[in-house]
């Protein structure tokens, strides 16, 4: 009798250890500002496919309309974690402004590229030297689009500074093209396909580009926070790999999940063309654009790639 309550008493304490308590550790939050656009999807497609659970962490998206107010998020310690663009990284590293790049995000390739110039249907502009005199509008002066556009034109028999540069809002592209206020535009999907469902033309920089293959983006984090957090910081970087990895072979799948967070219709996005994301961070993907800042006075001179990734240390 005394053996079996023994073996009762022992049951019952193993059932308790081993339980959900034991089973089920509490999530770390990681607080993450994003962009409603599939520059951003590593995090939408992380979260519903779990991921981020899977390595102990439970990502909580705040959405925002700018980069701007990202980087002001982490700058301030009020996000952990937010999607950048790399020639934003860039520009803040030549100031000193401590953002380190933690895992890289979507690539712009020869291939498969995440941006185009769009023309009128009508125009007379179909390679570089037409572009010479024109009007672009892009939504940022220097951005990831700009610089490595004006590097194209010069490579292919352009002239990128008789070229003027007009800043406007991405949903208003289509109508300053439309109205003639610009001779060109620089869209990112859905808007590229869009501009062009609306008999536009796009013309893509698919030769002698600054690299076949660069980067556009990543998510980016302070030093301070890295410092603090090297474990949660690890976390995230297997989190957003393994989210890469699974999204750069399931476009297909990742499409409902894209629409859920960006509220773009699924039949649009069927139509995008869809970039991948880098799953491992290559020097050869961000020197080139580092490259091209210094060259186009973005920044006074260039640095070592590495300066601006995260090593663990």
């Amino acid at each position: 009798m005394i053996r079996r309550i023994i073996l009762t008493l022992a049951l019952a304490c193993y059932v308790t250890l081993s339980g959900p308590a034991l089973a089920q550790a509490p999530l770390t939050v990681i607080k993450v500002g994003a962009l409603p656009q599939e520059v951003s999807a590593e995090i939408f497609y992380g979260i519903d496919m779990g991921f981020f659970k899977k390595h102990g962490l439970d990502a909580q998206l705040t959405l925002f309309t700018n980069g701007s107010a990202i980087a002001a998020g982490v700058a301030s310690g009020a996000l952990d974690v937010g999607l950048s663009d790399l020639l934003s990284i860039v520009s803040a590293h030549s100031r000193g402004v401590p953002f380190v790049y933690l895992t890289p995000g979507l690539i712009q390739t020869e291939k498969a590229p995440a941006f185009g110039i769009v023309v009128r249907g009508d125009s007379s502009i179909r390679s570089a030297k037409d572009m010479n005199g024109k009007t672009f509008g892009v939504n940022g002066l220097n951005n990831i689009s700009v610089i490595p556009t004006e590097a194209w034109i010069d490579r292919n028999g352009g002239n990128s500074k008789t070229i003027k540069w007009v800043e406007i809002p991405m949903p208003t592209m289509q109508s300053a093209l439309t109205q003639g206020t610009v001779d060109a535009t620089l869209p990112n999907e859905p808007a590229l396909s869009a501009s062009v469902e609306a008999g536009n033309r796009a013309i893509f920089m698919d030769k002698n580009a600054i690299a076949p293959v660069y980067l556009l983006s990543g998510w980016v984090a302070t030093r301070e926070w890295t410092a603090k957090n090297p474990d949660v910081a690890a976390r995230f970087i297997a989190a957003i790999k393994e989210t890469a990895e699974w999204a750069n072979n399931n476009h297909a799948a990742s499409a409902p999940i894209l629409s859920k967070y960006t509220k773009i219709p699924e039949p649009v996005i069927a139509r995008m063309h869809r970039a991948n994301f880098s799953e491992t961070f290559n020097p050869s993907l961000v020197q080139p654009v580092i490259d091209a800042a210094a060259k186009y006075n973005v920044i006074q001179k260039a640095f070592p790639a590495s300066e601006i990734f995260y090593t663990g240390k």
